[in-house]
């Protein structure tokens, strides 16, 4: 309980004593708020928090307890940077040794490749914020490999873009020139495609790393997405092992897969490494965690070889799949509540009862879910908006979906400047798309539900888009490839969140046919029947 005595105050309000939040897992609940008294109104308000029924602390325990946050993927980037090993970052409420036993389990792939000059390709798989690219940047960073640095690469753009931001402050902090800082930056992480770029021409020498990191390779580009890119005639998969081929003694490639989350046109998923591999000179070994052969949730039953293709030999092992989300401090469930909600599930969703550990909340006003987010963010702790690349009539509610203004926009700083930067997440101005969210994250989410994704009491989920040709109506996805790509936005979104989430529905306006509040209101009481609490 904070108290702030001054000689100045104004009469204490005991009251205060007695606010707490709904959810006893957050700050707001177990801290209460800051109580100004005088030292004559000390006593008074000591007196007032006593509890009789709670047991007193004992200070020397208390003190020499251990204090095990979960970072962020931003933290966690920087302290591996720094020197900190993922064992001491890497604490989880659910698994403190999951991440760790993954991360020894690839090193043992990667030590066996170089020692039996192998070429070798390792699949990692793990539900959202499970720690992926956590274990990924461990092992970038990891003392092991100093002799034998491994390319942390990304085809993540906003990913890389905010690392290397973050990377070049460090350096820059602590003495190096901006120009040494950035180049610096550029080492640690690098988007994939100007790194295929780099060495696309089949005369080029090997790349100088023998072992490179691919974060979301399920992401990667098709062949006709990598034809109209770079002009060759065959997927980026193919292309990427192709490179690695031309070192001649070892060389390995570590994939971490991410299921539901291919979002955009020509994203080729996990297929497309199966065909590359099948097709390459070299006998690759193959290590996958099971659910890369078999479809399981990770890969959102996506498969490295389907039925109709030739398989190979793959050593499969269950310690190269994370089962546990991490990024939400005690919702170990909500990528299975996502799935189940996205899969028109209210029941089975609501059965989890996650919203009971794992804070979510329907607003219908913008401004609401804005005071909402700020009033969490204690400490700091960042909270912001996001939404869909597809929700073009969120510009009715003051939010602009234009792509362009997203592609020009500073993301660096939206995930890093100071509350007072207007640039910054905390001022709730701009929304993060799927695009510039996926891979990272905040602490509170402010989730803008958009007329793209609504709920039909009797036909289900509507995927819709505003067509260039007509903007007076919302017309329906047929394409069963962008219908995915829809779904999937919303399934990214809805897992950005580390400790809480505000979900704004518009109320829509009965004026306007792309706004209709009937369904805004359907979508809204779908959400409630799957577990939302309603902000009021």
């Amino acid at each position: 309980m904070p108290i702030a005595v001054s000689t100045t105050a104004v009469e204490a309000d005991i009251s205060l004593l007695n606010q707490r939040e709904l959810f006893p897992q957050l700050a707001t609940y177990w801290i209460a708020r800051v109580i100004r008294s005088s030292w004559d109104e000390l006593f008074s308000v000591l007196v007032a928090a006593e509890d009789p029924s709670r047991e007193q602390i004992v200070l020397e325990v208390w003190d020499e307890s251990s204090y095990f946050p979960i970072p962020s993927i931003l933290e966690a980037a920087l302290a591996l940077k720094t020197g900190l090993s993922i064992r001491e970052i890497a604490h989880s409420e659910a698994s403190e040794s999951e991440i760790e036993n993954v991360r020894l389990t690839v090193q043992e792939c990667l030590d066996r490749a170089r020692t039996e000059s192998r070429h070798a390709i390792c699949f990692l798989t793990g539900v959202p914020g499970s720690g992926k690219t956590l274990v990924g940047l461990s092992l970038a960073h990891s003392d092991e490999n100093k002799g034998n640095a491994i390319h942390f690469m990304s085809g993540n753009g906003p990913l890389v873009q905010v690392l290397q931001h973050l990377f070049t402050q460090e350096s820059m902090r602590k003495g190096a020139y901006a120009p040494q800082a950035r180049a610096e930056a550029k080492t640690l992480i690098e988007n994939v495609h100007i790194f295929a770029r780099n060495y696309t021409d089949d005369d080029q020498g090997p790349p100088s790393n023998h072992a490179i990191i691919f974060d979301e390779a399920q992401r990667a580009w098709n062949r006709a997405q990598n034809l109209r890119k770079f002009r060759r005639d065959y997927s980026e998969p193919e292309m990427l092992l192709r490179i690695m081929e031309r070192h001649e003694d070892w060389a390995m490639v570590i994939a971490l897969v991410g299921g539901g989350q291919e979002i955009n046109d020509g994203e080729a998923g996990l297929e497309e490494w199966g065909r590359a591999l099948l097709d390459l000179s070299k006998d690759w070994l193959i290590y996958a965690s099971p659910e890369v052969l078999e479809g399981g949730q990770s890969t959102a039953g996506h498969r490295l070889f389907s039925d109709t293709l030739r398989q190979k030999e793959v050593q499969t092992s269950s310690a190269l799949h994370l089962r546990t989300s991490n990024r939400s401090l005690r919702a170990d469930q909500l990528a299975t509540w996502v799935n189940l909600l996205l899969d028109g599930k209210s029941d089975e969703a609501a059965s989890l009862r996650i919203s009971e550990r794992f804070p979510m909340f329907l607003a219908r006003s913008l401004d609401e879910t804005r005071l909402k987010l700020q009033q969490q963010g204690i400490g700091i702790e960042r909270c912001g908006l996001v939404g869909s690349s597809g929700a073009a009539r969120l510009r009715a509610e003051g939010l602009e979906p234009n792509s362009s203004f997203h592609a020009d926009y500073p993301w660096e700083h939206w995930y890093l400047a100071e509350e007072s930067d207007v640039r910054s997440s905390h001022r709730c101005e701009v929304f993060a798309t799927e695009f510039e969210i996926q891979g990272l994250e905040l602490d509170w989410i402010g989730l803008c539900w958009g007329g793209d994704f609504v709920w039909d009491p009797l036909r289900g989920w509507q995927l819709r888009a505003l067509r260039h040709g007509n903007q007076t109506k919302w017309t329906a996805i047929k394409n069963e490839e962008k219908k995915i790509y829809r779904r999937n936005a919303y399934r990214v979104l809805l897992t950005r969140a580390r400790k809480g989430m505000v979900i704004f529905v518009p109320r829509g306006n009965a004026n306007d046919p792309t706004n209709s509040p009937e369904e805004f209101n359907a979508t809204a009481e779908y959400l409630v029947r799957c577990g939302v609490n309603q902000l009021s």
